[in-house]
């Protein structure tokens, strides 16, 4: 069992459904609620769960099928962290892959049908089909897999807001043609970007660290492709970036005067993104490049927990 939950990454997993659960009630219901106390999330509470359960499903059988398929090139890059061959055994992980993202896409389909758009479904079959091809072919080209691993990161946040809102379009707009979602979506969007773009670091970063492994199996990752110096400055400018871009965040909060935010964001994010960017010039070995991807992860986590930071702000 432990094995297992080392297999399917239950961190991670634990990390989606909070980002989740943190979207709809510190983003989207507050958002709602500060345009007119009238509208309410059109999702149950069982039916959300079901939606965060489908995407951790889905996320959880591309890490098996990912490591099925890494298992000679993980000896070489992390033989000490190795589940499959090891703790489970192969025919065993291609199977818990089968059925939990079949059944990941039927428990999507279900939620997309009550809500009356049956169709959000090819979300959940495009993911799970997506990370079957992630593993056998695109993490092995150059850039094309970390862009696809980034873009269903965004996809974590943003299918809250697909499945929450497109409701209320249905259950709102006959009754108040003026009322728009615009604002709710451009923070869901917001925080969408800013998913995929410190996931495309990050795996920028996890290539870096695997170098040795994807070069002996043939892969044409950034740093075998360009070299590890130049996809370290890469890394480094996808950095400095995403800090301008929250630079812009951190303006708009002082027009509010949002001091909270503006605290928060800087300590939270700022100075973790400069410590960050050092981190990644001065690495050298994989232990360091390692603690950089970690960094990352963290700063991650600390931009979804600002929106409890914003829900606070909104309703202080």
């Amino acid at each position: 069992m432990i094995s297992f939950l080392k297999l399917i990454r239950i961190q991670n997993l634990l990390i989606i459904a909070f980002t989740q659960y943190v979207v709809r009630y510190c983003l989207v219901a507050p958002l709602l609620k500060s345009q007119s106390n009238y509208y309410v999330l059109q999702l149950s509470n069982f039916n959300f769960f079901l939606l965060v359960l489908s995407t951790i499903m889905i996320a959880a059988g591309g890490y098996v099928i990912n490591d099925y398929f890494d298992v000679k090139i993980d000896r070489v890059n992390k033989p000490d962290r190795m589940v499959i061959d090891k703790g489970v055994k192969r025919r065993v992980a291609m199977g818990a892959h089968t059925v939990i993202s079949i059944l990941a896409v039927l428990i999507g389909l279900y939620v997309s049908w009550v809500i009356g758009h049956w169709k959000l479904v090819f979300i959940h079959f495009i993911c799970a089909t997506g990370l079957w091809f992630y593993s056998t072919t695109f993490k092995r080209q150059f850039l094309i897999g970390n862009i696809v691993i980034a873009l269903f990161t965004a996809i974590v946040p943003l299918v809250v807001g697909v499945f929450e809102l497109l409701p209320c379009y249905k259950e709102y707009l006959p009754v108040d043609e003026s009322l728009s979602f615009m604002l709710i979506w451009k923070w869901v969007l917001g925080l969408s970007f800013f998913a995929f773009i410190t996931t495309l670091l990050r795996e920028i970063l996890k290539d870096i660290e695997d170098y040795e492994g994807d070069k002996e199996y043939g892969c044409k990752t950034m740093p075998i492709v360009i070299g590890i110096n130049s996809a370290k400055v890469v890394a480094a400018i996808i950095a400095f970036a995403t800090m301008v871009c929250l630079g812009y965040l951190q303006m708009l909060q002082y027009i509010q005067q949002d001091w909270i935010g503006i605290y928060y964001v800087t300590i939270a994010l700022q100075f973790p993104f400069a410590f960050l960017i050092y981190k990644i010039l001065s690495a050298n070995t994989k232990k360091e490049f390692r603690f950089a991807g970690n960094t990352a992860k963290f700063i991650m986590l600390m931009g979804v927990c600002y929106l409890i930071v914003f829900n606070y702000f909104l309703f202080k």
